[in-house]
């Protein structure tokens, strides 16, 4: 049985997936150019594999429609998914995802390691509202954090070069 941790600071969940080493060697060795701060598909030109795309939502299919069931969501479209690695010194600075009630993010660790950067998520309203705290999460890999895509996160910078997640985007009805 999947074992789901809530917290309630941002309305985040984490569960521990089994690792599927195919896909995890394929994500490993998907070409990606540095865009900005960081190397990631969000950006590229070229469509992203439908392949690859449908692997990584069969993968993640049980644990997001179980994390919806805790929202009290029937049903739920994954949308745009990509790929980000990270090299020493990359971040990906302070962001938010879609702003809709219904809109939440997930980020699935495929590689990881204690230098590799931590994902840091700020209370809503960030940096307009500040409350002092914040949650940190390593990167491990199997992991995976489903959160409201309004919360502020940032990666902070990486010390190594391991640091591989596939990320994107859900919305629940």
């Amino acid at each position: 049985m999947l074992k789901i941790n809530h917290i309630s600071f941002g309305n985040i969940f984490h569960a521990d997936l089994e690792i599927d080493k195919k896909l995890f060697n394929k994500i490993k060795k998907y070409s990606i150019r540095k865009h900005r701060d960081v190397k990631t598909t969000f950006y590229e030109d070229r469509p992203f594999p439908q392949d690859l795309r449908d692997e990584i939502i069969n993968y993640l299919e049980t644990y997001i429609t179980e994390v919806g069931k805790l929202l009290e969501k029937k049903s739920h479209i994954f949308k745009k998914i990509w790929i980000q690695k990270y090299e020493i010194a990359d971040y990906h600075n302070l962001h938010m995802h879609e702003l809709k009630q219904n809109s939440y993010s997930f980020v699935l660790y495929i590689d990881g390691g204690p230098k590799s950067g931590n994902t840091r998520f700020y209370n809503l309203g960030y940096p307009y509202i500040h409350y002092d705290r914040y949650l940190e999460t390593p990167p491990v890999a199997g992991k995976c954090v489903v959160f409201f895509g309004a919360l502020p996160h940032e990666s902070v910078p990486s010390r190594d070069n391991k640091k591989i997640i596939v990320s994107g985007n859900i919305e629940y009805s």
